[in-house]
C-alpha cells in the first residue's frame, strides 16, 4: 500500500472538497498525525515493557503468577496497535492518499476528544504490573484502537460513511454527554462532600466503603449494623463508666467463618458482662485489611468511641507482609462523603492520580448502588424468610501452600531486603499506633494470632517439600520473636497466642480446613486466653 495510483486520486476527488497540497495540510491532518505518530512511540515502548516483565516472571515470587498467555495476548495487541498507527500516520501526512482526503474533512475538535478518551483510558489501565482488573479494560480499548486503524488503512471509504451515519452521530452525542456529566458531577460532589459528609447521606463519618449497612449476618445481630460492621449499633456517647473496649483487625476481628455469637469478640465482651453489664467491646474488624487501614480507622472513626483501651488484633500471617503480589505501595486512603476508601496504586502516575478511583463521582454513584442492592437483597431475603448466612473461601490444597509462599519471606532465617522494607513499614505503622493512643491515655494491646503453619509439623513438612526447601532455611516462629521484641521496646502489652495453641494441640481441628481463619473452636480458645490478661488490665487501669 504505497501508493493509490490513479484510481485512488479520482476516489479522493469524489471526497470534496479536499484541499490541494500547495493550500497546506489542514489542522485536522497536522493534530491526526501527531496523535497517530505519539500512539505508535507509546505502543512500541509498551512492548518493551511487556518484554521485560514477561521475561521478569521466571524469578518472580508471587505465588499466583499471571499467565504467559495473557501477557503474550497484549504483547500481541499492543504491538500490532505500534504498527498499524504507523502506518496510519504515513498515509495520513501522504497528500495524495485517501486517508488524507477523508481525514481532512473531521473536525479537529472530536478528533481530539475521542484521541483523549483513548490515550487517557489506555494509560490508567496500562498493562505493567498485570492487573485482572485493569487488563480486560486495557484488551478492550486497544481492541477498539486496532479496529478503527484497521478500518481507516483497509476501508477508508467505508469507515468515512459510518463517521456520516445516523450511529456515529448517536455516539458523539453521548460521548459528550458523558464527558459534561463527569466533569460538572465531579465538581459538583467536591464541591458539596463537606455537605454530605455532615448530613450523613453517606455513613456516618469516615468508617469504611467497603463495608456495606444491614448486610445479613449469621448470628443474635441479624445483619450488620448501620456502618456496615458486623456488630450491633453503639453509642458514641459514653453515658457511663463501665469498661469500653475498642476492637481493630481484620477478617479475624470480624470473625469470618462462624457466627457472630462465637466471634472472639463478642465472647470476650459477654465474659466482661458477667462482672459488669455495661461493659463493651466494640467490633470494628474489616476483613481484608492490615495495620495501615486499622490506623486510619482508629484516629478518624474509633478515637470518637473513647474507649479504656485498644486491641489490636495482629495476623502474623498477612499484617507484616501483606498477602499481595503487588503490596509494595498501600492503598492510599481517600475520604469522600464522611466514608473512607481505600484505593490501589501500582505506580503508573495516571492512575494513581488521575485514575476513576480518585473521582468523588465514582465513589459516591458506587456507594448509593451497593446500599440500593443491599437493601434490595434483604428485603427479597425478608419475603422468602431466608437470611443470608457467611462463607469462608474454600480453596485447593495447591492453593491454600502457595498463599504461604507468597508470604514466606517472614520465615526465612535471614531477612531478604523485601522482608526488611515491609518489616520497617510495620514498626513505624505500630509506632504511630502506640503515639497516637498516648496522647489520649489509652493504652494499646497486640493480640498475635498465629498462622496454622506455625503449628502444625505436618504442614510445615508438606509445605517445604511442595517448595524444594529446607527446613534450616526457616524459622517458623520469627515472625512472634520479632514482634514481641517490638512490644517490650515500646513498652506495648502483648498477648501471643502461640504458646495457648500448641499447649491446646491438635491445631488443624481450631482451624477450617485448607483455610487461615479459626473456627467455633480456635474463637473460643482465644477468648479464654485473652480474658485474664484483659481482666488483670482494665482492673490496673481503675
Amino acid at each position: 500500500m504505497n501508493g493509490w495510483g490513479e484510481a485512488g486520486k479520482d476516489r479522493a476527488e469524489q471526497v470534496s472538497p479536499v484541499p490541494s497540497p500547495q493550500q497546506g495540510k489542514p489542522l485536522v491532518v497536522g493534530i491526526l498525525a501527531w496523535c497517530c505518530a505519539g500512539w505508535s512511540v507509546w505502543a512500541f515502548l509498551t512492548v518493551g515493557d511487556l518484554t521485560r516483565y514477561l521475561l521478569a516472571l521466571s524469578s518472580s515470587k508471587l505465588a499466583n503468577p499471571p499467565s504467559a498467555g495473557s501477557l503474550v495476548v497484549q504483547l500481541v495487541l499492543v504491538g500490532l496497535l505500534g504498527l498499524s498507527f504507523a502506518i496510519a500516520l504515513r498515509r495520513t501526512w501522504n497528500p495524495t492518499s485517501l486517508q488524507w482526503a477523508i481525514a481532512s474533512r473531521w473536525s479537529p475538535w472530536f478528533v481530539l476528544v475521542w484521541a483523549f478518551v483513548f490515550w487517557f483510558t489506555l494509560l490508567v489501565n496500562y498493562p505493567v504490573p498485570l492487573q485482572a482488573h485493569h487488563r480486560d479494560k486495557f484488551l478492550l480499548v486497544g481492541s477498539a484502537g486496532l479496529l478503527w486503524a484497521v478500518w481507516f488503512l483497509l476501508r477508508p471509504m467505508s469507515l468515512d460513511g459510518f463517521l456520516n451515519g445516523r450511529l456515529y452521530g448517536w455516539l458523539k452525542i453521548g460521548l459528550m454527554n458523558i464527558l459534561v456529566f463527569i466533569v460538572v458531577g465531579e465538581a459538583t460532589m467536591r464541591l458539596v462532600d463537606p455537605l454530605l459528609a455532615r448530613s450523613g447521606l453517606f455513613g456516618d463519618k469516615q468508617t469504611p466503603a467497603n463495608l456495606r449497612p444491614h448486610l445479613a449476618v449469621r448470628g443474635s445481630v441479624r445483619v450488620t449494623n448501620s456502618q456496615g460492621f458486623r456488630d450491633r449499633n453503639r453509642q458514641i456517647e459514653r453515658t457511663h463508666q463501665a469498661p469500653r473496649l475498642l476492637a481493630l483487625g481484620d477478617s479475624f476481628t470480624w470473625g469470618a467463618g462462624v457466627s457472630y455469637d462465637d466471634a472472639f469478640v463478642t465472647l470476650l465482651e459477654r465474659s466482661l458482662q458477667s462482672g459488669n453489664q455495661m461493659a463493651e467491646v466494640i467490633n470494628l474488624g474489616v476483613p481484608s485489611w492490615g495495620p495501615h487501614e486499622e490506623l486510619h480507622l482508629l484516629r478518624a472513626y474509633g478515637i470518637r468511641f473513647r474507649p479504656d483501651l485498644v486491641l489490636l488484633s495482629f495476623f502474623v500471617g498477612n499484617d507484616i507482609q501483606n498477602k499481595r503480589g503487588d503490596d509494595t505501595n498501600l492503598p492510599g486512603i481517600l475520604v469522600v462523603g464522611g466514608q473512607s476508601y481505600y484505593v490501589h496504586s501500582n505506580g503508573n502516575w495516571v492512575h494513581d492520580i488521575f485514575g476513576p478511583e480518585r473521582w468523588y463521582l465514582y465513589h459516591n454513584l458506587n456507594y448509593l448502588v451497593r446500599v440500593g442492592r443491599s437493601r434490595l437483597l434483604r428485603s427479597v431475603q425478608a419475603r422468602q424468610g431466608a437470611m443470608a448466612g457467611e462463607w469462608v473461601p474454600l480453596v485447593s490444597r495447591q492453593q491454600y501452600l502457595r498463599g504461604i509462599y507468597e508470604t514466606s519471606d517472614i520465615y526465612l532465617k535471614e531477612n531478604s531486603p523485601f522482608l526488611d522494607r515491609h518489616w520497617a513499614r510495620t514498626q513505624r505503622t505500630l509506632l504511630e499506633f502506640r503515639d497516637f493512643l498516648r496522647t489520649y491515655g489509652i493504652p494499646l494491646e497486640i493480640v498475635l494470632i498465629p498462622h496454622p503453619v506455625q503449628l502444625d509439623r505436618a504442614l510445615q513438612t508438606e509445605y517445604l517439600a511442595t517448595v524444594g526447601a529446607s527446613a534450616e532455611q526457616y524459622d517458623f516462629l520469627k515472625p512472634q520473636r520479632l514482634l514481641r521484641a517490638w512490644c517490650e521496646e515500646n513498652e506495648v502489652r502483648c498477648v501471643d497466642l502461640f504458646p495457648v495453641f500448641e499447649a491446646a494441640g491438635d491445631s488443624a481441628s481450631r482451624y477450617f480446613q485448607n483455610d487461615i481463619h479459626w473456627n467455633e473452636a480456635g474463637h473460643h480458645l482465644a477468648a479464654s486466653a485473652i480474658l485474664p490478661g484483659l481482666q488483670s488490665e482494665l482492673s490496673r487501669l481503675r
